[in-house]
C-alpha cells in the first residue's frame, strides 16, 4: 500500500485573523489586582503591570509576520494525513535531514505550554554539529494533534495511546521504522506510551520530565522504605524535587483541573481573547524557568499566538488524561508500567522542573535498563529553550549509551529518506 506523500508547509495567518486578534488585544481590559507582599506579586497570577506591558508591546510593537517569515525561514515543516481511530488527523511536523554520515532518527515531542517551536534552537545543534565527530539526528518535530497547525481529533476518548500511535505512524511514514524519543512535559509521557506500545520502533527514549507511582510495599519493600525516609527529609524544601512537586499540585495546579474537567469551557473565554490566553500561557512560563532565564515579551506573545490561532480545546482537553477514566488508564497503563528490557531509556533531571523522582525510585517502578541518568544544577521545564546546548549534550551522551546493536540500527534506517 502507498503511503500518502507529505505536504511542504507554510504559516500564513490570514489578515482577517490577525485584524480580529490586534483589535481584541489593542481593547482588552485589564482588571485591578491586589497589593501583594514583595515576592509574591505572581501570587493570584500575572500582575496588572506585567499584563499592560504586554499589552502596550503586543500593540505597538509585536510583528506577526516577521515572526512568521522567520519561522518559515528556519524550520522545514510539512502536513501528512493519519487516519487513527474513527479521525483523521492532518499532522504538522517540523522534519531535517542531516546530511552527516551515521545520522539516526529523532522524534522531539512538545508539550503544554509549549510547541513545535521549542525544538527551534536544537534542531540545528543536532542535525548540523560542529563538532565533525558528533553524532548528528534526523529531527521529526511533530505538533500534538489539535495543537498549532495539527488538526484537533473529534472524538473526546483521544489519548495518549492515540498520540503514540500517530507519532509512530509519521515515523514509519517518512521511512524511519526505528528511531529515538526525546519529550518534556506530556511529550515524555506520549515517549513513555510509544515505547511500551511499539518497542520494536522506538527503541530508545531520553526525557526531561518523569512522572512515576511511589513504591508498593508488597512489591518493592526495600524501595518503599527507602522511599519513605526520603519523603520524610525532602517534603518540606520546596527546592528540592518532592517540595516542588507538592508546591506546584498545591500552589499551581488549578489549570489541570479546569482544563482536564472542563476543557471545552475554558476554551470558549481563551478563543475569544488572544489577551486572555496570553495571560494564561505567561501565567505558567513564569513559574516554569529558573531564575537566570526569562521568556522576553516577543517570545511569550508567540507562544500564546501559537494556542489562539488553532482555535479548537485540544490544549485544554489533553488534560483530561488526568481525570475520570483516562486517568484510571495512565495511571495503570503508564505510571505504573517498565519500561521494556530491550528498550534504552535515558533521563535529565532539571531543577525547576515540576515533577521528577530520584533514581532509586525510579528504578523500583520504571525498570533498572536506564543507561543514562544526569542531574544538573540549573535549568526548568523548557531546557530545548533555556538550555540548548546542554539538552544536546545530554541527548549526545545517551545515544553513546544506546546499545550498540540497536544504534546500528538506527544508523541503518536513517540513510532511508522520504521527504
Amino acid at each position: 500500500m502507498s503511503l500518502p506523500t507529505p505536504m511542504p508547509f507554510k504559516i500564513n495567518i490570514s489578515e482577517s485573523l490577525l485584524s480580529f486578534i490586534s483589535h481584541r488585544v489593542s481593547t482588552a481590559r485589564i482588571p485591578s489586582g491586589f497589593d501583594h507582599l514583595p515576592g509574591e506579586e505572581w501570587a493570584y497570577g500575572p500582575p496588572p503591570s506585567v499584563m499592560a506591558h504586554l499589552k502596550e508591546y503586543w500593540t505597538n510593537t509585536y510583528d506577526w509576520r516577521a515572526v512568521e517569515a522567520r519561522i518559515n525561514g528556519h524550520l522545514t515543516m510539512f502536513t501528512l494525513p493519519i487516519k487513527e481511530g474513527s479521525d483523521e488527523i492532518e499532522m504538522h511536523f517540523v522534519h531535517h535531514r542531516s546530511e552527516r554520515e551515521g545520522a539516526i532518527p529523532l522524534l522531539f515531542q512538545h508539550g503544554w505550554p509549549g510547541s513545535f517551536l521549542e525544538v527551534d534552537k536544537i534542531i540545528d545543534l543536532l542535525t548540523t554539529p560542529s563538532d565533525p565527530t558528533a553524532q548528528a539526528y534526523h529531527v521529526v518535530a511533530p505538533s500534538i494533534p489539535g495543537f498549532t497547525f495539527s488538526s484537533a481529533p473529534k472524538s473526546p476518548g483521544f489519548n495518549l495511546k492515540n498520540m503514540a500511535s500517530i507519532n509512530n505512524n509519521l515515523m514509519h511514514s517518512l521511512g524511519y521504522f526505528k528511531y529515538m524519543v526525546q519529550g518534556g512535559d506530556w511529550g515524555s509521557m506520549i515517549a513513555r506510551v510509544m515505547v511500551n506500545d511499539y518497542p520494536e520502533s522506538c527503541i530508545a527514549i531520553h526525557v526531561n520530565m518523569l512522572l512515576a507511582s511511589p513504591p508498593v510495599w508488597y512489591k518493592q519493600p526495600l524501595s518503599w522504605l527507602q522511599f519513605l525516609t526520603w519523603a520524610t527529609w525532602t517534603a518540606g524544601n520546596e527546592n528540592g524535587m518532592l517540595g516542588r512537586a507538592m508546591w506546584w499540585m498545591k500552589k499551581e495546579g488549578g489549570y489541570m483541573e479546569i482544563q482536564g474537567t472542563k476543557p471545552q469551557t475554558i476554551s470558549y473565554a481563551l478563543a475569544d481573547s488572544p489577551f486572555g490566553m496570553l495571560a494564561w500561557i505567561r501565567d505558567k512560563l513564569e513559574h516554569l524557568i529558573d531564575d537566570d532565564f526569562t521568556f522576553d515579551d516577543e517570545t511569550a506573545i508567540t507562544w500564546a499566538m501559537l494556542y489562539i490561532i488553532p482555535q479548537n480545546s485540544a490544549h485544554a482537553h489533553i488534560y483530561t488524561n488526568f481525570k475520570g477514566e483516562k486517568q484510571s488508564e495512565l495511571h495503570t497503563y503508564l505510571l505504573s508500567k517498565k519500561i521494556p528490557s530491550n528498550v534504552d531509556f535515558g533521563v535529565s533531571i532539571f531543577p525547576k522542573e515540576v515533577s521528577n523522582v530520584p533514581r532509586f525510585w525510579a528504578e523500583a517502578c520504571l525498570g533498572k535498563k536506564i543507561v543514562f541518568w544526569k542531574e544538573h544544577a540549573k535549568g526548568g521545564h523548557f531546557p530545548a529553550v533555556e538550555r540548548p546546548e546542554v539538552l544536546v549534550e545530554d541527548v549526545r551522551a545517551f545515544t553513546k549509551a544506546v546499545e550498540k546493536g540497536r544504534m546500528a540500527e538506527l544508523r541503518s534506517v536513517g540513510k532511508l529518506n522520504r521527504s
